[in-house]
C-alpha cells in the first residue's frame, strides 16, 4: 500500500493475474481481480497496492504524470531496466 503524492498513475497488466486495490475518494480500498489486459487508473495521491495472486510473476507497463514516481522503483532489488 503506498502512494505518490501529486502524481496519477496508469496500470496496464501485460501478463500475470492479481488483485488490484484503489482507495476511493473517501479513502476505503476497493479490490479488483486483474488480468492480462487489463487497465488501472490511479487518481492524484491515491493509496493503492498490487499483489501478484497467480503462479507466475506479473508485467505491468505503468504510466506516472507526472513524471518522476517510477525513479523509486529503480532502488527495488529485482528492479530490471529493459532495453529499448
Amino acid at each position: 500500500r503506498h502512494n505518490h503524492p501529486g502524481a496519477e498513475e496508469i496500470i496496464f497488466v501485460i501478463s500475470g493475474h492479481g488483485e488490484q486495490m484503489v482507495e476511493d475518494a473517501k479513502g476505503n480500498p476497493v479490490v479488483a481481480k486483474v488480468g492480462p489486459g487489463c487497465t488501472i487508473y490511479v487518481p492524484e495521491s491515491r493509496f493503492h497496492s498490487t499483489l501478484n495472486t497467480g503462479d507466475q510473476p506479473m508485467q505491468l507497463f505503468v504510466v506516472y504524470s507526472p513524471t518522476g514516481p517510477e525513479l523509486v522503483l529503480r532502488e527495488l532489488p529485482d528492479f530490471k531496466l529493459l532495453p529499448a
